[in-house]
């Protein structure tokens, strides 16, 4: 019997997989979305049914982006024909009136930010055959790019780089297949377009794996009346910030990490996130005046300067020469760390990120302490606005976010903010009398005052006075920030939202269903392009071009037959419709793709019914190799398992999901002889691979020294 088999506890991951793993009917059966906007403001309201298909009562928990500078200020549920409001409170006391309403029996609701810009919903105790509507709200400004105003509803998010903050039971997860949305938006100035798609009457039936992206034209700023939660008249503002230009004193900082090798949007012919963004940067050079002074850097798991249009420097030259001496993506990301080294060794007044912002490698407080204006534009339909938009906040910098053609108008934006001097928000008051910030190429002034009734949409009025509040909330010490959080009902850092009906009486303890948000059908390209057809024979290999080990900045070969795994260490590549350089690093590479915190207990039960066949059949056939059944033997493991455990070990250091599967599977097994000797194995099918090549005069070093993997997959 097995380490794995021989475990007595019970793993507390289980609880948290999904359909793929268990089988179990997903709850969240139907989505809506609505949006109305009105003077640059947009009040989105998002409407989910929850229903529990089961037996026994459940818990369903969602994690979901959100724009980072959303005010959620609205939550109600429906059963049946009761209906019920949510009300806010301190963050801790919020976590805890719900788990004791669970353990009472009561149906409640927590809506609450696991991270600015990542937000996290559960229905605890819905009781079989019951079905739930909950439906939230939030304000959120819309951003200027220049000619038009856009507004970006994030549904999903790809894989992040780095270890998450979050525990697995909270942290954003992949992979789910959930129905398509309905989605209605009013536009009462000017006119509404969606991107990617069209609205007839306002109304468009849309798939959930890409965000919602709007642009509006023809609007007119103008002020918005709204109600504070003490009975005030508020009046809000959103308005493209004026301002007298100065001359570009920044560095642009361009990820090149191997996700942004990834589409940049749902259109195949859209090109990768890099390719758009040096194509962006080329286009834009003829806005950079002699007097502009432009330092250029990429990153990925370190920064690199590549050259500055600085008068007397060293490498002066033109940005379109710069954008195209950019290097091509690959490895991990770690933004942090490159962002520090850029401010220490550049003396600029700005600097600008451009990124997919998928990294958790991130101190914000530390890197907006460094009193640099840090802006950011996203790029690609799987960005991630939590770390990065954050930090753009702290430091007086803007977010922008751009889809893949709009990226031009986006950086154009982002560098037109950055010629206006840096504006602290200005707050007066207490009570609040007024506030003025600056936000995505917006400038927003909010004014409180005592008034007469207003008239008008009571939901729309709420927005108004929420969002008005949220701007002042990052001046404030938390206690007074916590308070007004709460009486203005909003969800943040400090406060959430929480619901609890009394009504209903369930005497078992819910069982957990972790909701998965579906793969971005960005990704779902790059998964049909690495076909690999794991037919035995290596005739077909002796064509095959191997490179050098690359230095950095180098280019990756440019073989037809060859395609870059986008996040993999490099040298690592796919050999279209045949087997690559190994089956030992093919299994490597599935490792990668896993979603461990989806499928971590069935795979630590040798079920590999999750996976793809074709990436199945990979394992077996490793775990089928008489090596690796021969170390198995010794340790008492089941080959297969010993595979997985492998595999798991590769990404322990990113997924916490991937180190307990390692744990689970090894138990009491010596970790480090076990692994030594299926490295070993590795090292002989490389080498048997390069044998076949008959490849004895080249360098394979890197074949024999590949890093481990430590990137979230």
């Amino acid at each position: 019997m097995t380490a794995a088999r021989q475990q007595t506890t019970i793993d507390p991951l289980r609880i948290f997989i999904g359909k793929r793993a268990q089988g179990l009917p997903v709850p969240l059966v139907a989505t809506s979305f609505g949006v109305v906007i009105d003077g640059g403001l947009a009040v989105v309201t998002a409407s989910r049914i929850f229903r529990n298909a089961e037996s026994s009562s459940i818990e369903a928990t969602i994690t979901f982006p959100v724009p980072v500078h959303a005010s959620l200020f609205a939550l109600k549920i429906r059963i049946g024909e009761r209906v019920l409001g949510a009300q806010a409170m301190r963050k801790d006391a919020a976590r805890e009136s719900y788990e004791d309403a669970l353990d009472r029996g009561r149906t409640a609701v927590l809506h609450e930010e696991v991270l600015r810009g990542v937000h996290m919903l559960s229905v605890g105790h819905v009781a079989p055959e019951t079905e739930i509507e909950v439906t939230s709200s939030f304000a959120v400004s819309l951003t200027n790019q220049g000619s038009c105003a856009t507004l970006r509803i994030p549904l999903t998010v790809g894989d992040i780089y780095g270890h998450s903050p979050l525990s697995d039971a909270d942290d954003l997860a992949c992979g789910g297949a959930l129905p398509d949305a309905d989605l209605t938006v009013a536009c009462r100035d000017g006119s509404v377009r969606l991107i990617g798609g069209k609205l007839e009457d306002g109304r468009a039936r849309i798939a959930i794996n890409a965000p919602i992206d709007l642009e509006v034209t023809g609007w007119t700023p103008r002020d918005l009346n709204g109600r504070a939660a003490d009975g005030r008249a508020v009046a809000l503002r959103i308005a493209p910030t004026p301002g007298e230009e100065v001359p570009l004193d920044v560095a642009i900082l361009v990820d090149h990490s191997g996700s942004m090798a990834e589409p940049c949007t749902g259109d195949r012919e859209g090109g990768t996130k890099h390719h758009v963004v040096v194509t962006a940067l080329e286009r834009i050079a003829k806005t950079v005046g002699k007097s502009d002074r432009i330092d250029l850097w990429e990153f990925n798991y370190e920064a690199s300067y590549v050259g500055s249009t600085r008068p007397g420097s060293e490498s002066q030259t033109d940005l379109v020469t710069l954008a195209q001496a950019l290097s091509s993506p690959r490895y991990g990301t770690e933004i942090g760390g490159a962002l520090d080294r850029v401010l220490t060794a550049s003396s600029v007044r700005d600097l600008l990120l451009i990124t997919d912002g998928k990294s958790h490698a991130l101190d914000v407080q530390a890197l907006a302490r460094r009193g640099h204006r840090i802006s950011v534009v996203l790029v690609g339909e799987d960005s991630l606005e939590a770390n990065v938009g954050h930090l753009a906040a702290l430091s007086g910098g803007e977010i922008f976010v751009a889809t893949g053609s709009d990226l031009i108008a986006a950086i154009e934006s982002a560098m037109r903010a950055l010629r206006i001097l840096s504006l602290p928000p200005l707050i007066t008051g207490s009570p609040l009398e007024r506030v003025v910030l600056r936000r995505g190429g917006m400038t927003l002034t909010a004014r409180w005052q005592e008034g007469d009734t207003i008239n008008g949409d009571a939901l729309f009025q709420r927005a108004v006075g929420a969002l008005a509040a949220s701007l002042a909330l990052p001046a404030m010490a938390d206690d007074r920030a916590a308070a007004l959080a709460e009486a203005e009902g909003l969800v943040t850092h400090l406060t959430s939202l929480i619901l609890i009906d009394e009504e209903t009486v369930q005497e078992s303890i819910p069982a957990t269903r972790k909701i998965a948000l579906p793969t971005p059908r960005t990704l779902g390209l790059i998964e049909t392009a690495l076909v690999c057809d794991l037919a035995p024979g290596p005739s077909s290999l002796s064509s095959l071009e191997v490179p050098h080990e690359e230095t950095a900045g180098a280019k990756p070969a440019q073989n037809p037959n060859l395609e870059f795994v986008a996040g993999a260490p490099e040298p690592l590549f796919l050999y279209k419709a045949e087997p690559p350089f190994s089956l030992f690093d093919h299994v490597r590479y599935i490792a990668l793709r896993i979603r461990w915190q989806d499928i971590a207990a069935s795979l630590q039960n040798g079920d590999l019914s999750a996976l793809a066949d074709s990436d199945a059949s990979a394992i077996r056939a490793l775990a089928g190799r008489q090596r690796i059944i021969d170390i198995a033997a010794k340790y008492a493991l089941d080959p297969l398992l010993l595979v997985i455990a492998l595999m798991a070990f590769w990404n322990a250091e990113s997924s916490d999901a991937a180190a307990g599967t390692c744990r689970v599977i090894l138990g009491g097994v010596p970790i480090k002889k076990c692994l030594a000797a299926i490295e070993a194995v590795g090292v002989i099918d490389r080498l048997e691979a390069i044998n076949a090549l008959d490849a004895a005069d080249w360098e394979f070093q890197w074949l024999r020294t590949a890093p481990r993997l430590s990137y979230r997959r």
